[in-house]
């Protein structure tokens, strides 16, 4: 790796927890342009203190170039135990890790720990890119993933809840929070860190649609129903305010709720309306599905999602119950 490189990476390192993805992109283009007609000459000393190609410089700098291509928080996190957990198990050099090792470490997550397909594919997916990344940007010199097989995971169709489900929870909220929570997580259908990010200054109470920024740090508008604007309102007689996220967190107005405070108020929810496998992301399932069976069309169904591609939309939309010969009749007879 070129100095002129090392040094941009090195700036970029340090800066991040200090800027966003979209400064950090600036920063590294203008130290980029006005680097280039500078000779930089590395200065020699007795003791080297810290070593730009070591693998301690590689780690950091790949979680720096996901949060570069404005990958989400959670995102970023997740890979990043991925990585320490099989670093920890291999115990070598970036650079003396073979194909082999990634093989043993997913057998091992499988036999020991009894991972089911979808998650061993994610981590050796996860796993592979890193040393994918590592190769291309010149820290190793060979891709140990490369060969590694990938794992054939079964689709099972993941359901949505049914109307009586998202009734009978309806039914079970009991403070005004926990209504403006579920009606908002159905009526826009968001992720749940999108719902914590939604903010009082971005809601246009009148048309009654929210910018949200998501996955990619892509920005697309959201809409809030009847029902769920009713709750919103009810809750902000409680805590008003006109900053900040709407929805707020334990500390009061200006702090929002965390991901797991959400998943724990939903699973409490559902507790109480007896409805098994209760979790946020169901909502969003659930709204995809009920906006085609109203007739909503796919690709419509996919910019309110905010999807880039229908067939991860397809892969949301629970197709139990439809009537088909119904269907059919409509459109093709």
């Amino acid at each position: 790796m070129e100095m002129k490189e090392q040094f941009v990476n090195s700036v970029i390192r340090n800066m991040e927890p200090e800027l966003e993805a979209k400064q950090l992109r600036k920063l590294k283009i203008i130290l980029t342009i006005n680097l280039d007609k500078v000779r930089l000459e590395e200065e020699r000393r007795d003791v080297i203190i810290y070593d730009e190609s070591s693998d301690l410089a590689a780690y950091k700098q790949y979680f720096v170039s996901m949060k570069l291509r404005g990958l989400s928080k959670g995102t970023v996190e997740l890979a990043m135990r991925t990585i320490d957990k099989f670093n920890r198990w291999v115990r070598v050099a970036f650079k003396d890790v073979t194909t082999n090792d990634i093989r043993l470490y997913i057998a091992h997550r499988e036999m020991n720990d009894h991972l089911c397909t979808a998650t061993l594919d994610r981590e050796r997916g996860c796993i592979c890119r890193f040393f994918r990344w590592l190769f291309e940007e010149e820290y190793i010199p060979k891709d140990p993933g490369r060969r590694v097989e990938t794992i054939k995971v079964e689709k099972r169709l993941k359901k949505a809840f049914t109307p009586i489900e998202v009734e009978l929870m309806r039914n079970a909220c009991v403070k005004p929070k926990e209504k403006a929570v579920f009606e908002l997580l159905l009526s826009t259908g968001c992720r749940v860190t999108e719902l914590t990010l939604l903010a009082m200054e971005n809601y246009d109470q009148q048309s009654g649609s929210i910018t949200v920024i998501g996955k990619g740090n892509k920005e697309r508008r959201v809409f809030v129903n009847a029902r769920a604007k009713v709750a919103v309102d009810n809750y902000l007689k409680l805590k008003p305010h006109m900053l900040g996220p709407i929805i707020c967190g334990l500390h009061g107005v200006g702090t929002g709720m965390t991901a797991n405070g959400i998943q724990k108020m939903i699973k409490e929810i559902a507790k109480r309306a007896s409805v098994a496998y209760a979790h946020p992301h169901k909502f969003r399932r659930t709204a995809a599905t009920f906006a085609i069976k109203q007739g909503m069309e796919i690709n419509n169904v996919r910019i309110f999602l905010g999807h880039s591609s229908i067939s991860t939309t397809q892969g949301y939309i629970d197709v139990s119950g439809m009537d088909f010969k119904q269907i059919h009749d409509r459109y093709i007879a």
